[in-house]
């Protein structure tokens, strides 16, 4: 890929891109949104090229920029179908079913955390604003913010999955 073979990095290109349409359908409603995130995330193959190692599997690199080109979609569109952030079993950014989250309260669930990690989880995953931007607001440091997120976003997966025992 970085050989300068651009036969190659083009055929490379297009099975990428045939691997993340096919990865992403079922977390994207529609064809014309699936096809930006696709080109978003071949752009960012493109630019993030030098972090690959050679001797490391593609798939979970290309996974990784997918997942985080999926979040920024949803952080600008509202989440509408699908709620990121809360609850996935797959760590914090996994995708949630709205099933999931029938019935639930979220703003309960919030009550049940300390003040700050409420805070640090409504700024960030459910008005969208980025670490910076929510450190900024909150009036702490980055590194702060980020450290109240994790732990409310455990701490909010932990109560969500003792209620379902």
């Amino acid at each position: 890929m970085r050989a300068g073979d651009e036969a190659a990095y083009r055929q490379f290109l297009a099975k990428a891109a045939a691997r993340l349409r096919a990865d992403l359908r079922r977390k994207v409603p529609g064809d014309s949104e699936l096809e930006d995130i696709v080109q978003e995330c071949l752009i960012a193959v493109h630019r993030k090229r030098h972090t690959l190692d050679p001797g490391r599997p593609v798939g979970p690199w290309l996974h990784a920029i997918a997942k985080y080109k999926l979040i920024d979609f949803w952080r600008k569109r509202g989440r509408g179908r699908e709620v990121y952030g809360l609850f996935g079993e797959d760590g914090p950014d996994a995708p949630v079913p709205p099933a999931m989250l029938a019935g639930r309260d979220v703003e309960a669930l919030l009550a049940l955390l300390p003040a700050q990690q409420a805070e640090a989880v409504r700024l960030v995953h459910l008005e969208g604003l980025t670490g910076s931007e929510a450190s900024a607001r909150a009036g702490v440091g980055l590194a702060a913010m980020k450290l109240r997120v994790h732990r409310g976003m455990k701490r909010l997966n932990a109560l969500v999955h003792e209620g379902e025992k």
